[in-house]
Formats: structure tokens, sequence, C-alpha cells
């Protein structure tokens, strides 16, 4: 694909796309945000892989705090991934288990703010275990 573009910019002397005019796909394989599916993670039951082999500590894990002070029954994790850090190297896809996370082909990844970049938090329910027995 690289070299068909040279070959392109090289005869017509135009070495741009006409984005974002034309939204132009992605080949197969192509590494973009990652996202979650919250259903198949396994983060209310332990499992910390996805954290673990992050390198850029882009992705981090948090349980939530009961809802009264008696009870020691948390009502989920927060698996929260900060774009701002994230190489999307796809180690954290690797490494999960139930294959909850994967890449999409979406590129658009700009923000106005940091802040608007680590904002992107994802609950999983802890209600599953019940919800099984």
């Amino acid at each position: 694909m690289l070299f068909s573009w040279l070959r392109r910019g090289f005869r017509t002397g135009i070495l741009t796309t006409r984005y974002p005019a034309i939204y132009e796909a992605m080949p197969e394989g192509f590494r973009g945000r990652p996202i979650l599916d919250a259903e198949r993670c396994l983060a209310d039951r332990g499992c910390d892989a996805c954290t673990q082999v992050c390198l850029p500590s882009a992705l981090s894990l948090t349980a939530l705090v009961p809802q009264d002070e008696e009870s020691t029954h948390l009502e989920g994790q927060q698996l929260t991934l900060d774009y701002a850090r994230c190489i999307i190297c796809g180690l954290c896809i690797a490494a999960c288990p139930e294959d909850a996370l994967h890449m999409t082909p979406d590129y658009e990844l700009a923000a106005r703010t940091r802040e608007n970049l680590r904002s992107v938090s994802l609950f999983i329910p802890s209600a599953r275990e019940e919800n099984e027995s």
C-alpha cells in the first residue's frame, strides 16, 4: 500500500488525501482505537491481565466503592483507558484471555484537551455472578 501511494504521488504530484471530505477505509489489521466489550471482560472476577502488560500504564482498573459502609460487595470495576498515554501497541488485546478488548479501524483520536483523552471509562458490573448462579 505504501509503494502504490508513493507511485501515485510521483505520477500526479499529490501526496495527500482528501481527508476529512473523504473518509478512507483502513486496511485489514490496522490498529486504531481500542474498545472493550464489558460483557466479556473478567475484571470483576480478578482479571487484570490487560493492565499488567500495558507498558505506558494507559489502562487502569479501579474497584468502585460499596454503596454503604457495612457492605463489602463492590458494585463493579471501572476500566479507564487514557488515550493520551496509549501507544496503540496491542499488548492489552493479546493479553486478554476472553478477547474482550479489540482494535477498531477508527483513527480519529483527536481531542481539544488532554483531559478529554483521559475520560474514557468503561464500567464492568459485578452483578453477573449473581445472575449466573
